[in-house]
Formats: C-alpha cells, structure tokens, sequence
C-alpha cells in the first residue's frame, strides 16, 4: 500500500514539473487552471469537513441522549435477546449452512486426487513464501511415502488443523504449527538430539522456522504411524487417527473418539462435535453443523464430516468463482 501511494505521489510531481516546463502562455494557462482546481478541492473539501461534523453530532445525540426508560428497554430488550441466544445461534447456523453456503457430500467427488492436491498446494501459497512452498510441499510428499500414505490426506488433515498455515499459533496458545502441536503431544520428541518443548514451538512458528516444523511434524507422524502397527494411512479420517487418536484407526463411524465436555481432549476439539447430514429432496447429503447439536460425544462420522465439509468449502472456492 506504502509503495503504491509513493508510485502515484511520483506520477503527480512528474506531471505538476511537465506542467511548469511548457511555454509561456501554456505555462500561464495550466498555472490558472492549477490554482482553480486548488481552490474547487479546498471548497469541497471544507464542505465535507462541515457536513461529518454535523453528521458526528448528530449521531452524538442519538447513541448518547438516552433517558431512564429508554435505557430500561434497551436493557430488557437486550436480556430478551441473551437469553435466547442458542436457539438464535441455531437460526442464524440454519441459514447460513441451508441457503448462503450449502455443503454436499457429493460435491466434488469427481475431481481427481491430482486436481485435489494442486487446489491445496495453491491453498497453501497464500500464507507461505515460495521458499517455504517448496520446502513443505517437498517434505509433504516424503512423509507420505514413509507413513504409507498420500500427500492428499496430509493436507486434508493440516487443514482442518491449522488451515494451511504452517506457523498457525492457536488464539489460546495451546496448540501450534503444521498440525497443531501441543504441550503434551511434543513429549518425547527431540530435535537435532535435543529435546523438544512447547516453548521450542511457539518459537519456531514466530521466526517461521519450516524446517523445524516439517521436521518435528514428520517425527511425531512417524512415532504415530508405527504405534498404529505400520498401517496403511491412505484414507484421511484413519491418517487424522493416527496423528490424534491411533487407538481407534478402522474403527466404525459410531465409534466415539472424545468424550465429556469437561474432558480436555474433547474441550480442544469442540468444533468436532454437532456435525450431522440431512437427506433433501433430490436425494442429494447436505453437511451440517450446529451448536444445539453438541452432545459432548465426538464420533469418527463427525470428524469425517468436519474434514469434508471444511474441503469441499475451500474447493467451492477455487471453482465457483
């Protein structure tokens, strides 16, 4: 923003010194009509000044000049509307998920696992450096192979943890980088043969350290892979499994994974829980999620639904536009 104002800065001197360098009369007359289009701005420019003020105090009088019993309905009105907050939370969900953004299971089954993985590595453009890119994509593609896996169900997986941002640092600091690393999930793990802390995380997300992150991500899915009994890892919910809750890799879609809200594990997970589909009319698995939908029970049907949902919005983006 800084270098383009400097640009148009330097193209209105440079047209004000060709101005000033004509002939005589030429100069004469752009000189007048400079001097005329200064005066005009500086009119309208007071103009406007008046009329935000005057809009400002008007305003002043509305937002502040409140008498007792206005405050009291506002205060009423207010609680009214606290106090049927979850099932207005519920609308406002219903709407946006039914009529702004609907969701199917089926968008986008036909795309290829080659068209997947490009619209995830061009996901992953917008917060790295082309640098950083080529370190992960690279990295991404190695892990794979040696957890039996496919790049494709890596990304989906970082995504639905950090979005696609490698050096992502939880807005409550507990969890941080490429697949949200924990202070308890980073135990046991070491770095060039020293042990590895949180501390060591949230510092290597600050100076954007992708080696670091890609290595310590590739030690922690390795230490997974090989608790999970060197299981293949090609379908994305049994990689998420594996990187999250090995025990329960191949399990049924009932299976709960996280249970009790007051349980840690489920606290951390919460968005996971509330997600279900409904069948339409032309036969068609519209994804939903809903707060009133939480029962405090996270199963491997709603993480699989979270992973879905959270790709098939971001393909939308990409090929609707």
């Amino acid at each position: 923003m800084f270098a383009l104002a400097m640009t148009e800065a330097k193209a209105l001197f440079d047209f004000l010194q060709y101005l000033l360098s004509q002939d005589i009369w030429a100069r004469w007359i752009a000189c007048v009509l400079l001097v005329a289009v200064l005066w005009t701005l500086g009119r309208i420019f007071r103009v406007v000044i008046r009329a935000v003020w005057q809009g400002l105090r008007t305003l002043w009088r509305l937002a502040f000049a409140w008498n007792w019993s206005q405050l009291v309905g506002v205060a009423l009105l207010g609680t009214f509307i606290w106090a049927l907050s979850t099932p207005l939370i519920d609308i406002l969900q219903e709407m946006e998920q039914r009529y702004l953004a609907p969701v199917y299971l089926e968008d986008y089954i036909a795309l290829t696992e080659a068209h997947q993985l490009a619209l995830f590595e061009e996901e992953l453009r917008r917060y790295t450096d082309p640098y950083e890119h080529a370190i992960i994509t690279q990295r991404t593609r190695e892990m794979a192979q040696k957890v039996a896996s496919i790049p494709l169900a890596i990304y989906e997986a970082a995504y639905l943890e950090c979005g696609l941002k490698p050096f992502e640092i939880r807005s409550d600091g507990i969890a941080a980088g490429w697949i949200q690393f924990t202070r308890k999930g980073v135990g046991g793990l070491r770095y060039r043969g020293k042990p590895v802390s949180f501390e060591d995380v949230l510092q290597a997300c600050q100076r954007r350290d992708v080696h670091f992150i890609m290595d310590l991500t590739e030690q922690y899915l390795l230490h997974k892979y090989e608790q999970a009994g060197r299981r293949p890892l090609h379908n994305t919910i049994d990689l998420y499994l594996a990187l999250f809750a090995p025990a329960f890799i191949g399990a049924p879609h009932h299976q709960v994974v996280y249970a009790g809200k007051e349980n840690p594990s489920y606290y951390k997970n919460a968005g996971l829980d509330g997600w279900y589909v409904v069948r339409t009319s032309d036969g068609r698995q519209q994804i939903f999620n809903k707060r009133s939908a939480r029962d405090g029970y996270i199963t491997v049907w709603e993480i699989y639904l979270a992973l879905e949902a959270k790709k098939r919005r971001l393909f939308a983006s990409y090929l609707k536009r």
